[in-house]
């Protein structure tokens, strides 16, 4: 490989890597804050219908606190699924209630609202555990 390639080459993924991500950093309005966050035990036995259950959950959970604020569909409103376990990764799962910095102010309710759906779904998936 030529030096020539090498440097420039170099000097890219070095600029990359200097993005806005530094720590301290000013965060944007368009940015996704985590508004509320619950951990969920799914069993210490891998059961991939369990998992896509609770997975099948979550998305009805978002669409029920959508549909609950009529008009909320505007809001930056998601979710996030982080695996936990240690020996088996999806034995405990974290959930995150992710919203819009800019409407942090209306995620409060939404957010609450999907963990209510979430937690009333959760003892049906987890009841032969």
């Amino acid at each position: 490989m030529k030096k020539t390639f090498c440097i420039p080459a170099a000097l890219f993924f070095f600029a990359a890597c200097a993005g806005s991500g530094r720590p301290g950093a000013p965060v944007s309005r368009q940015s996704a804050v985590v508004q509320a966050g619950r951990t969920y035990a799914l069993g210490k036995v891998p059961d991939q219908e369990r998992e896509q259950a609770f997975q099948d959950l979550l998305t009805a959970a978002h669409a029920a606190a959508l549909k609950k604020h009529d008009g909320a569909a505007e809001v930056g409103f998601s979710y996030s699924l982080a695996p936990k376990g240690a020996v088996y990764p999806f034995s405990e799962v974290e959930v995150s209630c992710l919203i819009m910095k800019a409407d942090s102010s209306s995620g409060k309710k939404l957010c609450s609202d999907f963990f209510k759906a979430v937690d009333g779904g959760f003892k049906n998936i987890v009841k032969d555990e």
